[in-house]
């Protein structure tokens, strides 16, 4: 079972997030750049967040079992 999490993706400077939900399970780093999230999925896509990393993975809970 994925797990998911409901974050806003970048606009732009003067534009509001739009809503994206992210699969935790595919993520492969998160970075904090400044004001901005950087979040490398796998398969190279970047998603650019204006969400808090601590809030991004918080959000989801553990990946797998423990």
């Amino acid at each position: 079972m994925a797990t998911w999490s409901l974050c806003g993706r970048h606009t732009g400077p003067d534009k509001p997030p739009t809503p994206v939900f992210i699969n935790l399970d595919n993520v492969l780093t998160v970075e904090r750049q400044g004001d901005l999230t950087t979040v490398v999925m796998v398969g190279g896509e970047k998603v650019y967040l204006d969400t808090m990393p601590e809030t991004l993975i918080g959000a989801g809970g553990h990946a797998g079992p423990l």
